[in-house]
């Protein structure tokens, strides 16, 4: 969207949250084990637990924004509609890329069904893209924005209520094996469909709500203190003596849990509106808005360094395999830095040379097919560079 049109709260919560994932998955790398188990690294982990959720949750919420603004032209199937779909096409593409086993056609056709498996897991990206297809089919089929915006509601409760039955369930015993690795946990899908839907759900609802209120400075003030009071709330119920069919898998899959991650996302997201007009003029909150803007850049960025040969490499030149908060702290300097320099020249190109722009995607998705049809079976990075592999 034009900046004059977009909300600088929403865009500061996006860029906040990829900012922050950037230090959870080095945190996930590179952390020693003895660091694990401390009173520590586990705040730092319930702290990390809000970052998935905040993305997926800010995705709603600009998809609610979408269809507001444009929803007229979605009915009527207009140019707006099949930009918004070509838009899902392209972070798909880049969700199963990212997941590739191998990333050789060569490779892939001798490798075993077992071998492929992981290319179906889902992820962040992947759960974005189904759940806002699930939004979108719903406001097209109800054609109306406030009651979608109803449904949007109902369908977070139910998915944050109804998991802990579908993986008891066993889906793999009543599903194809490539569907059932799409909804069961861990080790099948670090972000399964259910319950993590419910994030996009409830970012759509909330906005929702609360851009259809008569005074939202006075309802974002309000969103503050029933975010704090729910949190308390909810823990207090999950210390009381007595059992629920979530009791074993609170951490896991619970309502509580879900709200408890919704609340510190709507937390943060009320406060940042109430500084709206600062965020928008501030030099700091112009940079802030930038990231969240090409949040997706960084997201995919990062993934490749940090969980990619590059991160191999670095190893074996500096010797670091694992490290403490201070070292992840520095590393996490190292990469970011230079990537948001990066990002904010492409956001740059993106506003003042869109179709030069356009070009540089088409190129890069060119790219990626034709080094995945031509590259052998036994190529590596790291050969390259002399070092080996894990």
């Amino acid at each position: 969207m034009p900046k004059s049109h977009r909300y600088a709260f929403l865009d500061v919560l996006r860029g906040f949250a990829v900012l922050w994932m950037v230090q959870v998955h080095l945190t996930n790398v590179l952390i020693d084990s003895s660091f694990r188990g401390t009173l520590i690294f586990d705040l730092l982990n319930i702290s990390n637990g809000f970052v998935a959720p905040a993305f997926i949750f800010c995705s709603g919420a600009g998809l609610w924004i979408a269809l507001d603004r444009k929803g007229a032209s979605y009915l009527r199937r207009g140019a707006d509609l099949w930009l918004y779909l070509r838009r899902l096409a392209y972070i798909l593409l880049w969700a199963y890329m990212l997941h590739v086993p191998f990333y050789s056609l060569e490779r892939t056709l001798i490798a075993t069904p077992q071998e492929l498996m992981p290319w179906l897991q889902t992820d962040v990206l992947q759960t974005i893209v189904y759940a806002s297809l699930i939004a979108l089919t719903c406001f097209l089929i109800i054609r109306d924005l406030r009651k979608t915006t109803i449904v949007y509601g109902v369908l977070s409760i139910l998915l944050m209520s109804v998991t802990v039955f579908i993986w008891d369930s066993n889906p793999a015993t009543w599903l194809p094996e490539s569907l059932a690795i799409m909804i069961l946990p861990a080790p099948s899908s670090l972000f399964p469909l259910f319950p993590w839907m419910c994030y996009l759900f409830a970012g759509a609802f909330f906005t929702g709500v609360f851009m259809r209120s008569e005074n939202r400075t006075l309802l974002a003030q309000r969103m503050i203190w029933l975010s704090i009071a729910g949190t308390g709330l909810i823990f207090l119920l999950k210390i009381l003596p007595f059992n629920s069919p979530w009791t074993h898998t609170w951490w896991s899959t619970s309502p509580g849990l879900h709200l408890f991650r919704i609340s510190g996302v709507v937390l943060v997201m009320s406060v940042l509106y109430l500084f709206e007009q600062r965020l928008r003029n501030s030099r700091f909150g112009i940079e802030m808005q930038i990231i969240g803007n090409e949040s997706l850049f960084l997201y995919i960025s990062h993934l490749l360094i940090v969980y990619g040969s590059a991160s191999l490499i670095v190893r074996s030149i500096t010797g670091v395999s694992s490290t403490g908060y201070l070292g992840i702290a520095i590393v996490w300097v190292a990469l970011t830095v230079p990537l948001l320099f990066i990002t904010k020249w492409w956001h740059t190109i993106k506003h003042s040379k869109p179709e030069l722009a356009r070009k540089i995607l088409v190129g890069q998705m060119c790219i990626m097919i034709l080094a995945f049809l031509l590259i052998p079976a036994d190529f590596s990075v790291l050969e390259i560079f002399g070092v080996a592999g894990p």
